[in-house]
């Protein structure tokens, strides 16, 4: 039994513009996310689940090389 939402296999964690760590069970959504161009990086990580978070959830203090780059920039204001 899990507590999670169906949904937490849209919790990824993107490394840059072009590569994503996705659940390595995720097999459809791991096809549709290099059906887009992405590099996707599987990751066993679905025993994890259980304590309700991701992979994103899982690694919020990442530390990254590089300048801080805004991926979104045409976000609405107040949001």
């Amino acid at each position: 039994m899990s507590f999670c939402s169906v949904w937490l296999s849209f919790n990824l964690l993107l490394l840059d513009e072009k590569t994503v760590c996705v659940e390595a069970n995720e097999k459809a959504q791991i096809k549709q996310i290099e059906g887009f161009g992405f590099d996707v990086i599987p990751v066993p990580f679905w025993e994890v689940a259980a304590f309700g978070g991701g992979l994103h959830c899982a690694t919020a203090d990442v530390y990254r090389e590089g300048t801080c780059k805004d991926y979104f920039p045409n976000q609405i204001e107040g949001y």
